[in-house]
């Protein structure tokens, strides 16, 4: 029985190039997905929306916001459904141990975090790397008075 590295040495040079081109644009590919989760999601307040810039943000009408605030506690994360995990950073759609479903921009553990819940009834919550939270969520509470 012939081991792989045996027919890898058997293929003509052509077939080797095709193979070797693959598993560079696997690794590319693979390095970037990486790379956008590492990248920092921000909040931006203009023309009526709340924008959550970045991988897994969304652009939020402010009609549809019910609450902003300030949290110490997450939720304890059972699982990812849809999105990115390494290390303290989570981003995109996860389940909860109470079986609640959430979108975490998490780009730090720096606490508080900012909980924003939409009138739907869906929460995401948010955490910069850059600035702080709570520097944040003073200029939302300034421009958006009635949702903090």
């Amino acid at each position: 029985m012939n081991s792989s590295f045996e027919n890898y040495k058997n293929l003509n040079p052509k077939h080797k190039k095709i193979i070797f081109y693959a598993l560079i644009a696997v690794m590319v590919i693979a390095i970037g997905t990486i790379g956008l989760g590492f990248s920092e999601n921000k909040l931006i307040l203009e023309d009526g929306h709340l924008e959550i810039t970045g991988q897994y943000g969304e652009e939020i009408p402010v009609s549809d916001i019910q609450l902003i605030e300030l949290t110490e506690k997450r939720p304890s994360l059972r699982r990812r459904i849809n999105g990115f995990s390494f290390g303290s950073r989570k981003k995109g759609l996860f389940r909860t141990n109470g079986g609640e479903k959430i979108k975490a921009i998490i780009n730090s553990n720096a606490r508080p975090w900012i909980l924003i819940t939409k009138k739907s009834g869906d929460k995401i919550y948010f955490s910069s790397n850059g600035k702080s939270n709570q520097a944040i969520y003073q200029q939302l509470k300034k421009t958006l008075p009635n949702k903090t």
